[in-house]
């Protein structure tokens, strides 16, 4: 009843919404401008911040605006998500350009000038776990009432996708025309194919506690819907903490922006132990540079432990249920049997005797990262040309 209530409302008020926004298009003309909107952070993006400055070094003339503003912070404030929608729209309006990583009410709801170039980058090189069209009225999914209602993932001029791949998956899930997906993986990988070693350096001077014991762990996972899914994540972390203590390693646990946030009774069993590190305030792509292994479960990290080239490993003791109810792109079984494990203890021992990805998460990038054979023909510079071509 209420998702119908809400899909109705928002159709009912589309019309109005529209000729708001007209208005707002006769007060902006258009100028030579790209907007970046972003609501997984309110910090700037990695991704926004090394393809702003491409598009400013191939073209001095464009001007940039970045909007950043998490689902969070737009609920916490006094009227946060019509207030945010309206400074997006306000920016939009006199925009050539907008550039996306995730769903943008103020692009998809509103209609836009034909002029107007929009980039969904999405937040991720590629996706295991089924997600935005393909989960509809799955737990977890969006309802497919105000999906339709609100237009989601519409008006989108071009889409990246990591790899070839993951073409059909990103399709499907946006609902985009092959002919407007790009097999362009997002700058991050700049980075992370050549990390900054100064600030790698900084960065380990400063957490001399991370090395404390070795080898260094990243364990990043994804989300969980629900309480139940929550609950059954966090006896398998509780039985992977025990398991990296037992080998004297050190466990760096970096949940994922969605998550729920852990009970004080979580945060005291960690806090005893002198071998996990739960969310350091420390960005995952730093992490990626500085740890020796990486365990994730269906999270697109994955793809960037790839591009690292960090041996990679998946624990998903829960796989069967997860693919039961979310849903996943692909069988991890095919592409990496060998890195996949119901049990910690398992896991830990084949890690300790591997230092170097094998050749199957080799095949696994390969597959789903395209990443250019020259160095110098970065990520960010293919990205930029794409767009000012775009708008031509």
């Amino acid at each position: 009843m209420k998702n119908s209530f809400i899909a109705f409302t928002a159709r009912a008020l589309r019309p109005f919404a529209a000729l708001f926004y007209a208005c707002i298009k006769l007060l902006r003309p258009q100028q030579h401008k790209a907007t970046f909107i972003s609501r997984q952070s309110d910090l700037t993006p990695v991704d926004f911040q090394l393809l702003a400055r491409e598009l400013t070094a191939q073209d001095r003339s464009l001007k940039i605006k970045i909007l950043c503003c998490s689902d969070a912070t737009r609920g916490s404030r006094f009227l946060g998500n019509l207030r945010q929608t309206m400074l997006e729209l306000w920016h939009i309006a006199s925009s050539q350009v907008v550039v996306l990583d995730g769903y943008a009410l103020s692009i998809s709801y509103f209609t836009q000038r034909k002029s107007l170039y929009v980039l969904q980058m999405w937040h991720a090189l590629g996706a295991i776990k089924r997600f935005s069209w393909q989960a509809i009225d799955t737990p977890g999914g969006r309802n497919a009432k105000i999906a339709r209602a609100l237009r989601m993932h519409a008006n989108y001029t071009a889409l990246l996708v990591g790899g070839v791949a993951s073409v059909e998956v990103f399709r499907h899930a946006f609902r985009t025309p092959r002919s407007r997906i790009h097999v362009l993986p997002l700058p991050r990988t700049d980075v992370l194919r050549t990390p900054d070693l100064n600030r790698i350096d900084l960065l380990m001077s400063s957490h001399k506690e991370f090395f404390a014991h070795g080898p260094v762990i990243l364990y990043a996972p994804t989300f969980r819907d629900d309480d139940e899914s929550y609950a059954q994540w966090m006896r398998a972390l509780r039985q992977l903490a025990q398991a990296v203590e037992d080998i004297d390693a050190t466990l760096i646990v970096k949940t994922h922006l969605r998550e729920h946030e852990e009970s004080a009774q979580d945060k005291a069993y960690f806090a005893e132990s002198d071998h996990v590190i739960f969310n350091p305030e420390v960005d995952t792509l730093d992490l990626l540079a500085i740890v020796d292994h990486v365990i994730t479960d269906y999270s697109g990290v994955s793809f960037e432990a790839a591009v690292a080239g960090k041996p990679l490993w998946f624990y998903i003791p829960d796989y069967a249920d997860y693919r039961a109810k979310r849903g996943l792109n692909f069988d991890l079984r095919d592409y990496l049997p060998d890195a996949c494990f119901d049990d910690p203890v398992e896991l830990l021992e084949r890690a300790r005797t591997t230092s170097l990805p094998t050749p199957q998460q080799e095949q696994f990038l390969q597959d789903f990262v395209a990443l250019s054979p020259r160095p110098e023909l970065t990520s960010s510079k293919q990205i930029a040309r794409l767009i000012l071509k775009g708008i031509q």
